[in-house]
């Protein structure tokens, strides 16, 4: 029976970040569906060469996120509802949803992303997580 391995190894053993992509598979304007190994669904977007990674499950019906639209204002549309929410912040801006999307933290490694834990939620906001390509 064969073991399945990640695309990509962790770094130095850090099981708190985990490899998903790397910066070449997502350029600007664009928005990646990534699983990581727990099974958490995520969406990367790059927007104005900065990389966030949010929840890819909308918080109004569970709809992809990464099926939608990244809007010049950097906004992220579900394509099921038009929900817009915030892509560095998660924050909801335009209903049906009332929930943020959950952020989680990053580290650019290289030409690498790393996706760490979710971000610390203050105040019903989560609080925002990017990296700047270079």
């Amino acid at each position: 029976m064969g073991v399945s391995r990640p695309i990509f190894d962790s770094p130095a053993g850090d099981s708190e970040f985990e490899p998903v992509a790397s910066v070449d598979e997502l350029s600007e304007g664009t928005v990646l569906q990534r699983v990581r190994g727990s099974g958490d669904a995520i969406c990367l977007v790059r927007h104005k060469n900065e990389i966030s990674a949010l929840s890819d499950i909308c918080t109004h019906q569970h709809f992809s996120m990464s099926l939608g639209d990244l809007l010049e204002d950097g906004t992220l549309q579900c394509a099921w509802h038009g929900t817009r929410y915030d892509c560095r912040t998660g924050e909801v801006k335009q209903v049906p949803a009332t929930s943020p999307l959950p952020v989680f933290q990053l580290r650019l490694e290289g030409d690498t992303i790393l996706v760490g834990p979710r971000c610390e939620r203050i105040d019903g906001k989560y609080r925002p997580s990017t990296v700047r390509v270079p």
